[in-house]
């Protein structure tokens, strides 16, 4: 049994997750969102994958939480990561590998697989053709899986954590309220538990891990998504494949 953690905004991690265990077989599919609520997750499997966003050259925080509390009981599990991003993943795979060292162990392999990024906006073009290539980019990665490839992590400094690597909102996340309709999608795909509906207008709080699907899953344009006014604006992303209700779903 193979046991795939992922986390998901926009589709991107989830699609690459279910295309992962369709090619593997024997997966078990877990939502961090879900997971990480427990004070501590048991682990038995004997090989272990995590597929999230690239947040600042770093795991989204939800996800160093999730890590945080994991105690795998295999001998010497096979733990891999396949993280998605716009173009590169910089030091995420060592800050990865740090993290799991702490939890007493190490991490196996870590791939990249480039997908259209939800915050800064890539070059015409270059968005379609990750989407066109998210197929085989996974199949090139399911062999080094099946394989137990393993490649060496280690980072002898310690690597400063991501300003995204614990919750806030430094992006200065907000909801217009002349252009909230008070319909509550930022509060269902919220990860975080990080808005609320009062008298009927959105507030985004600071327990935020910036994972943006607030933005890009409302249907009023009433989400600002930074204070950079480049990008405050951007259009909005959803992976074709991905309908609301997946990412909803990953609180259950």
């Amino acid at each position: 049994m193979i046991s795939i953690y992922y986390f998901t905004a926009t589709g991107n991690s989830l699609t690459t997750a279910r295309r992962l265990a369709d090619g593997l077989g024997g997966c078990r599919l877990i939502p961090v969102v879900s997971a990480v609520r427990h004070k501590k997750i048991v682990e038995e499997a004997e090989a272990v994958g995590f597929v999230f966003p690239v947040y600042f050259s770093d795991a989204p925080c939800i996800v160093r939480d999730l890590i945080s509390k994991m105690i795998f009981t295999a001998e010497k599990p096979y733990i891999f990561a396949v993280p998605t991003c716009r173009g590169h993943a910089g030091a995420c795979h060592q800050r990865l590998d740090q993290l799991l060292m702490t939890r007493g162990q190490k991490l196996s392999l870590a791939v990249n697989v480039n997908m259209p990024g939800n915050s800064y906006i890539n070059e015409p073009g270059v968005d379609e053709k990750h989407l066109a290539n998210q197929d085989s980019s996974v199949q090139a990665i399911l062999p080094l899986i099946r394989s137990r490839e393993t490649r060496d992590y280690s980072e002898p400094a310690l690597l400063p954590l991501a300003r995204t690597a614990w919750p806030n909102n430094f992006r200065g996340i907000t909801a217009e309220a002349d252009k909230c309709t008070g319909c509550g999608i930022c509060e269902e795909v919220c990860p975080m538990g990080n808005i609320v509906l009062r008298e009927g207008k959105a507030v985004i709080g600071d327990n935020c891990s910036t994972c943006l699907a607030c933005f890009h899953w409302c249907p009023n344009e009433a989400i600002w998504m930074s204070k950079q006014e480049n990008i405050a604006r951007r259009s909005k992303y959803r992976h074709p494949e991905i309908k609301l209700q997946d990412v909803i779903n990953q609180k259950n």
